[in-house]
């Protein structure tokens, strides 16, 4: 982490380290500031440079033996440790067609990101990282940004000219306890257990090997039996003859596909006008499940592995025809839910003419596999790897601050999440103590996912959604609502700027204590009186704002009522109940993608989840 363009915690002491010869006197300066160590028996060193307030830039010169170092543009700021899955890890790369003005701009010199290595360890924790550098942002850089955190840190530098240091240690997929320490772990002995297990490195070996020859052996006989790929069925001529039809976008149930695991072809003819083809097009044919390859005209102009990237392919000048043109789409389901994405960009388009493709498609089975394809073992998403490879290396390397990024990977165990996200929490504040305060630690709630759907406790995500809420019970904790910022069909929502912008709200909350920030409305009591259900709130600032008619559940005699609510006061909600006999609980936004989630403050931030026993 010692390297060109790096950022120090400001206000505190920091620590600059290395390895030399043992024995030997290293010397270290900064500015007007120099301190010498020997080194020890192990080859490691060690010195500790007085806390500055924010500035630079500077040099940081290092000599031992006759050799020398030196680090330029230091600056000293804000650290901050950007961590989860993959909605922290999601690049800017992604977002160039959402957000263009990013990369318009001259270069950040104040906003710096350390991309940590992705590497798991289940040995113990390590005492170094094993690479990463910092990146100064600028257009020819920021592509490799955490989106989440490069908007977090936009808004943090906004009137206080620090620069920002961020941390990138995240990794898609990963639950938390992959990030909990042993420490931590300790109060989970199962999880404990299980990340000592992959200690031994016989086994990993064993188990990677075998994971991986199941894989490319289903790969690799789809392939040969694959009749598409033998026949080249991207360059056969325009014929209905024993292909059938089915419409896109949509799931491959619809060309009675239920649980096909193996390889569908996908073909259409579409037209394109006179000067079409002498540009560059772009095609966009949102996400697909599981594989891609995609043909226009025979020629192929893209592939993706899995499901989850944007499919965003360039088609060059030349390649298209006025007239009539053909794109072919060689798809590989691996287990049983092929298809392709509803509700997204279907289209070729260059420049102001575009060509929508979706509608009728005619489609062949190239394959059948005859069983799902082997699901692949991940190290990193076991209790303890990430945490010993990523984070411990850094514990002495102060930071303001966490901003916190996961959860969808906790669904199958919403119920245990709330425990062990707080022994999380609460083990990086303490191992990362400051001497002036706790550690602020500011994590996004999760926005909606699927399909929507009335209030039902047996949601998952509502269930992650209220153990997050439920963290800010520890101190020094700030949580940015996202509940409107996702997506139905991705679990990668685009709209990042709002997620960091709601994310440094937070952080200046937490972290600096102004007063002007809010999470959106927040229950504070339900209480039942003569046949009203009467609802309190913090955090609504101006008052209590519906986009239209609210609605919460209320549930009586083991029923679910579904009933309007009234805004009575800039922080009332109350519910006519006097039709129900022995109400026992309320729900408001209780889904993975609800129905029912009308309310927000005056600002626009949405009420945060509920649910409450009444009486």
């Amino acid at each position: 982490m010692i390297g060109d363009g790096m950022v120090f915690q400001s206000g505190v002491e920091v620590p600059v380290w290395g390895r030399a010869a043992p024995g030997t006197w290293v010397s270290v300066k900064l500015e007007n500031e120099s301190r010498s160590t020997r080194v020890g028996p192990d080859g490691k060193w060690r010195v500790m440079l007085q806390g500055r307030d924010p500035g630079g830039p500077c040099e940081l010169k290092v000599s031992a033996a006759g050799e020398k170092a030196r680090f330029r543009d230091v600056r000293f700021g804000d650290v901050w440790i950007c961590s989860g899955q993959s909605n922290m890890e999601m690049e800017m790369r992604r977002l160039r067609d959402d957000f263009p003005e990013e990369w318009e701009g001259p270069p950040n010199p104040l906003v710096r990101q350390f991309r940590v290595p992705q590497e798991w360890d289940f040995s113990g924790p390590r005492d170094e990282l094993s690479g990463g550098e910092w990146s100064v942002a600028s257009a020819e850089t920021l592509d490799g940004f955490s989106a989440a955190a490069w908007f977090f840190a936009k808004e943090m530098t906004k009137g206080r000219e620090t620069a920002i240091g961020l941390v990138n240690a995240a990794w898609g997929g990963t639950p938390v306890e992959a990030w909990m320490s042993r420490d931590a772990l300790s109060a989970f002995p199962e999880k404990l257990a299980v990340g000592d297990r992959y200690g031994n490195p016989s086994l990993r070996a064993e188990i990677s090997g075998r994971s991986g020859k199941a894989i490319a052996d289903w790969h690799e006989k789809l392939s040969i039996v694959d009749r598409g790929l033998c026949e080249r069925w991207q360059n056969q001529p325009a014929s209905f003859t024993q292909w059938g039809r089915t419409r896109l976008p949509g799931d491959f149930s619809s060309a009675g596909l239920d649980g096909f695991c193996g390889v569908v072809w996908l073909r259409r003819e579409f037209e394109v006008p006179a000067g079409f083809s002498e540009r560059d097009a772009r095609l966009w044919l949102g996400t697909i499940t599981d594989a891609d390859t995609v043909f226009v005209n025979g020629t192929k102009v893209g592939e993706t592995g899995y499901r989850y990237p944007p499919r965003k392919y360039e088609v060059p000048a030349g390649l298209l025809r006025e007239g009539k043109n053909r794109i072919v789409m060689r798809v590989a389901c691996f287990r049983g839910d092929g298809g392709v994405t509803e509700d997204k960009p279907f289209r070729l388009f260059s420049g102001d003419e575009c060509v929508e493709l979706g509608g009728v498609w005619e489609y062949r089975v190239g394959a059948r596999a005859a069983k799902p394809c082997p699901d692949e073992f991940f190290f990193q998403r076991q209790p303890g790897g990430l945490f010993n490879a990523m984070i411990a290396p850094m514990l002495d390397f102060p930071c303001r601050g966490i901003i916190w990024y996961q959860g969808e990977s906790n669904e199958s165990n919403a119920g245990e999440y709330g425990e062990l996200f707080a022994s999380h929490i609460k083990d990086w504040q303490s191992k990362w103590k400051r001497a002036d305060s706790e550690l602020p630690f500011v994590f996004a709630q999760l926005p909606v996912w699927r399909g929507p759907g009335e209030n039902d406790e047996s949601s998952s995500w509502a269930a992650l959604r209220e153990a997050q809420r439920e963290a800010l019970s520890i101190p020094s904790t700030g949580m940015a609502v996202c509940l409107d910022l996702g997506e139905w069909n991705d679990l990668h929502p685009a709209n990042k700027k709002a997620v960091g912008q709601r994310l440094a709200a937070a952080a200046r909350r937490t972290a600096f204590g102004e007063k002007n920030t809010s999470p959106g409305p927040l229950l504070r009591e339900a209480t039942v009186d003569e046949g009203r259900l009467l609802l309190r709130f913090d955090n609504c600032g101006k008052g209590l704002f519906a986009c239209e008619q609210p609605h919460v559940t209320v549930v009586a005699d083991g029923n679910r009522h579904r009933l309007p609510a009234d805004i009575e006061g800039p922080d009332l909600l109350a519910v006519d109940i006097s039709g129900l006999s022995n109400p026992t609980k309320v729900l408001y936004a209780w889904a993975d993608n609800p129905l029912d989630r009308q309310l927000s403050n005056a600002k626009g931030l949405p009420m945060v989840p509920f649910r409450a026993n009444l009486g």
